[in-house]
C-alpha cells in the first residue's frame, strides 16, 4: 500500500463576487480538516490555540500547518477515527 504524505497547504478566500484566491493570512481562525465535516474556529477563543493555521488528520496521517512561514509539524500514526468534532450548539 502505497502512503501519502502531505506536502502542503493552500488556502482560498472567496471575494463578494465568489471569486477565489490564494492567501496566507487567515487571520484569527483555525481551520480543522479531517473525514467528518471541515470547520474553523477563532482561535483567540481558545487558549493555547494558535492564529492563522490549519490542522489536517486522516487514518494515518496528523499534520499542522502554519500558514505564515509554512511550516508543518506532524506525521505519521495510526489514528482509529480520523475525525474532528465541529463546536456543538447545545440547548
Amino acid at each position: 500500500m502505497v502512503r501519502m504524505q502531505t506536502k502542503a497547504v493552500m488556502v482560498f478566500k472567496l471575494d463578494e463576487e465568489g471569486n477565489a484566491f490564494y492567501t496566507q493570512d487567515i487571520g484569527d481562525l483555525y481551520i480543522f480538516i479531517s473525514r467528518s465535516e471541515p470547520f474553523c474556529v477563532p482561535a483567540s477563543s481558545f487558549p493555547g490555540m494558535f492564529s492563522n493555521f490549519v490542522e489536517l488528520l486522516d487514518v494515518n496521517e496528523n499534520v499542522t500547518v502554519d500558514l505564515s512561514d509554512y511550516s508543518m509539524n506532524g506525521g505519521f500514526g495510526y489514528f482509529g477515527a480520523p475525525a474532528h468534532i465541529p463546536p456543538q450548539k447545545l440547548d
